[in-house]
Order: C-alpha cells, then structure tokens, then sequence
C-alpha cells in the first residue's frame, strides 16, 4: 500500500469525520500536514548531508598516502 497524498488525505471519509469529532477545520488541519512535511523534508535533507562527505580530493589524497606510509612501516 502506498502513502496518501495530501489531497487523498483531506478528502478522505474517515479522516473528515475525525476531523468533525475534534473540531479541527481543513484549512487548519491542511496547515499542519503542510507544516509537518517541510519539516520532514527538512530532516531528511539533514541526514544526506551529514552522510554525504565533502568533495574534497586533495585531503582524501593526503589520508590515503598517510594510510600508505603507515601500512609499509
């Protein structure tokens, strides 16, 4: 099963009546799905950068002789 769109959210029978039973209106409720994905997407593009290294070949180069020297002693 796939994940809901926010439009097959919002409109979605179940999650109306959920809506109605606590009061919250869809402009509200719209806001915070919204809200709740910037914030994931926020996170996630954290999380590629952190796992991402730098493109940096000059130091990658200098570690790997540094490797090198270390191994032939």
């Amino acid at each position: 099963m796939s994940d809901m769109t926010m439009s097959e959210i919002l409109c979605d029978p179940l999650i109306r009546q959920l809506m109605r039973a606590d009061r919250v209106s869809l402009d509200v409720f719209a806001t915070l799905l919204r809200e709740a994905a910037a914030r994931a997407d926020a996170q996630a593009m954290k999380g590629i950068s952190a796992v991402v290294p730098p493109d940096d070949n000059e130091a990658s180069a200098q570690s790997h002789e540094t490797i090198m020297q270390t191994e032939a002693v």
